[in-house]
């Protein structure tokens, strides 16, 4: 679990990033004393949590929770601050804050919370390997990063949707998305895209009641010929023609 920490107190920084660098599977990914250089670092690379402090210089360690939760909703934060005022920590909630600690800091507090995020995270990736769209010759993705990239397909393949969305969401480079993806699962993060979209549709024409314009909809496509033009590329038939002669006798393509 890839963990940044942002605080403008030497002390602060120094005692977390010892407390938690010696947890087993725990990497202190970036470590720093404001949040504008915080926001950089986490669009080059993969992190998992971030713990930060609320009053630093320049930008606030609410302000900067505010620009992350603009592109990613799901990035746990957790929050370290000396103050407990309430408008803090209703912003906080808004924000979807997963933890507020007050100092002087708690380390268990902080590590027992980190311990629950991390047992999520792996729960959730080990989810993310039995759904995903398997490609043929492939194997199991063990890359957390590119375990959400698949599962932000998962919740996204019906709108228009492209790799620059998915980098956003996650908080990373197009660039460096494209070619980890690639490197991963051995796929373009678009022909993942499409074969997620095609999986899908194969569902749809399975219900009879369903028009092929529809479906092309359903699964992202806006134009329903070039919906059926990517289909018949993929299977080697049409959308009506798989229908008619697999969908009906639920015979697997």
């Amino acid at each position: 679990m890839n963990i940044v920490i942002v605080d403008d107190e030497p002390k602060i920084r120094k005692g977390l990033g010892k407390l938690l660098g010696q947890h087993e599977g725990w990497i202190i990914a970036g470590v720093f004393e404001e949040a504008q250089s915080a926001l950089s670092f986490l669009y080059e690379n993969d992190v998992d949590v971030i713990l930060t402090d609320i009053q630093m210089p320049g930008m606030q360690g609410l302000d900067m929770v505010h620009k992350i939760r603009e592109v990613n909703r799901e990035i746990p934060v957790i929050i370290i601050s000396g103050f407990s005022r309430f408008d803090y920590a209703q912003r906080a909630i808004e924000l979807g804050v997963r933890k507020y600690v007050t100092k002087p800091t708690s380390p268990e507090e902080i590590t027992q919370t980190l311990e629950q995020i991390d047992q999520e995270l792996s729960q959730r990736a080990e989810a993310l390997r039995q759904a995903v769209v398997p490609t043929e010759g492939s194997n199991p993705v063990q890359n957390l990063l590119i375990l959400r990239a698949m599962e932000y397909i998962e919740r996204n393949y019906p709108e228009k949707l492209s790799l620059k969305d998915a980098a956003s969401a996650l908080y990373i480079s197009p660039n460096y998305l494209s070619e980890l993806f690639k490197k991963t699962t051995g796929q373009n993060f678009s022909d993942y895209l499409n074969d997620v979209r095609m999986e899908r549709s194969r569902v749809y024409l399975a219900d009879v009641s369903r028009k092929i314009g529809d479906i092309s909809e359903l699964v992202g496509f806006s134009d329903a010929r070039y919906f059926s033009s990517a289909f018949r590329k993929k299977y080697g038939i049409t959308p009506l023609e798989y229908r008619n002669k697999f969908a009906a006798g639920n015979t697997k393509i």
